[in-house]
């Protein structure tokens, strides 16, 4: 027996690892045309754009590996099905039971793995990601100049006339520019600059032109040096046009912001749902239980306080007696008092309604981190879920081939993925129990599962093939006759 499961772990092996690697190959084509616009064009480093794939590779993972499974027992059934090895195990005395325990055994191992990463793993990765995400999305495109065309930079119009790139020309040396700080190894050489300053901070309007220049990038101050040489200033007021003055130079620097030019990797943050442990978001949960706990105490003591048994008004107003002769007394003390009674109504009811929203968020919270926790067991309690039915599914079709396996797939993703995604919308709404609303899929896809394996244990129909058209019996059974 050792001996059959060796070799049916052994032929699910290579369709599970070849149908992995191409969902993941999906999985990450998709992303890059996705993301194409966010992380292509801002000057990243290449190192940079590989990581942030690599780190997006760990949520791709998660999903891949039960939709693998299902394939590879789609892919090894059918083709022992096809071979009539089946029909020899069978003819050896070895049920399907037998035959598919192995399949399930090799799920159960997947299944604690995948649990496993996906509560130590998996958070980590995502944590990182959204880091790395944010910080490229707050570094802009690359500053870059071109030939005879303006170029606008905050209050700056600047205009270069020619540019000679510095592998043509010449390595810069430190001391050819201004700034001790600059760190660099070339720098492009720009000819005949003209810049327009509209710096409305002060009361003059300045053109710099300059016979020459060189732009680098101070990396420690975050800031972009242009240094300038052989040049002058014309500074006129625009309080008084009639104030002029023009300033020669030999040597000169303009400072220019470049903070969003450099990628600044966030080292920490606050996390999210999906890039904590277990651990941490039971613990979460708590600290919002013990919240919606502490805001129901005080609405308890609001009602003890403001909501008076009827039997006590009724017994209060009967002892109170109005006569002629008190009755303006009684008014004029009850003004001061109802208008008092009615600011402190006003709050209790402003605070009353602030608790009620508060517990409705608190306990938004805690239905979405439970969500998380039960999806982290059951997206790989599916890879068992799966191989309930990949395994009747193979044996039945009778072809181990990848189309049909993808075929079958699909259509059982998309109604698990579908009852997931729709569970997760309900539960985070909190009109069903975060525990069924991630459970269901597999109790819904397990039992059609069981129900296939016992029919195909039975050998009863349950595919009526004949009555298909015959090119996709020919595609679903493999049947060329």
């Amino acid at each position: 027996m050792k001996i059959i499961t060796r070799y049916i772990v052994k032929e699910l092996a290579w369709p599970f690892f070849f149908s992995l690697a191409v969902i993941m190959f999906v999985f990450i084509t998709k992303f890059i045309i996705q993301y194409i616009g966010k992380i292509f064009g801002k000057g990243l480093p290449v190192a940079v754009i590989f990581e942030f794939i690599y780190l997006n590779l760990a949520w791709m993972m998660a999903l891949a590996v039960p939709m693998a499974v299902l394939i590879a027992a789609l892919m090894a059934y059918g083709r022992l099905s096809a071979d009539n090895e089946i029909t020899i195990f069978r003819a050896s005395g070895i049920n399907l039971y037998r035959i598919i325990a192995p399949a399930l055994l090799a799920g159960g191992v997947l299944t604690i793995a995948m649990i496993v990463y996906n509560d130590l793993i998996l958070p980590e990765f995502n944590h990182k990601a959204r880091l790395l995400m944010r910080s490229i999305t707050r570094k802009k495109p690359t500053f870059s100049l071109e030939e005879g065309l303006y170029l606008k930079r905050e209050n700056l119009n600047i205009l270069v006339e020619s540019i000679k790139r510095a592998d043509e020309e010449r390595e810069v040396s430190e001391s050819d520019l201004l700034s001790p700080n600059a760190e660099f190894t070339t720098a492009d050489r720009l000819e005949e600059i003209t810049i327009f300053d509209f710096n409305n901070r002060t009361q003059f309007q300045r053109t710099i032109i300059a016979n020459h220049g060189y732009l680098i990038f101070d990396k420690e101050r975050a800031q972009m040096l242009f240094n300038l040489f052989d040049g002058e200033i014309h500074e006129v007021s625009t309080r008084d046009y009639e104030e002029y003055r023009r300033i020669q130079f030999e040597k000169t620097v303009i400072y220019m912001e470049a903070g969003d030019q450099i990628l600044t990797e966030i080292q920490e943050g606050q996390r999210g749902d999906r890039e904590m442990t277990i651990s941490m978001m039971r613990e979460t949960i708590g600290q919002k239980e013990v919240a919606v706990t502490e805001e129901q105490e005080k609405l308890d003591k609001a009602a003890e306080r403001y909501l008076i048994d009827p039997d006590i008004v009724s017994g209060r107003l009967a002892d109170s007696v109005v006569t002629a002769t008190n009755i303006q007394l009684i008014s004029n003390a009850n003004r001061t008092a109802m208008s008092k009674a009615s600011r402190r109504a006003q709050n209790s009811l402003q605070m009353i309604t602030t608790s009620m929203n508060n517990q409705a968020y608190f306990g938004k919270q805690i239905s979405k981190y439970q969500v998380e926790i039960y999806k982290k067991y059951s997206i790989p309690f599916a890879c068992i879920v799966f191989v309930l039915v990949g395994a009747p599914l193979g044996i039945r079709a009778r072809k181990g081939s990848l189309g049909v396996s993808v075929s079958f797939s699909i259509a059982f993703f998309l109604v698990y993925w579908v009852c997931l995604i729709g569970g997760e919308d309900l539960a985070d709404r909190q009109i069903v129990h975060p525990m069924l609303a991630m459970w269901f899929p597999n109790i819904l896809v397990g039992i059609f599962g069981l129900w296939l394996t016992y029919k195909t244990v039975q050998e009863t129909s349950f595919i009526n093939w004949n009555r298909l058209p015959r090119a996709l019996q020919v595609f679903m059974r493999g049947d060329d006759s």
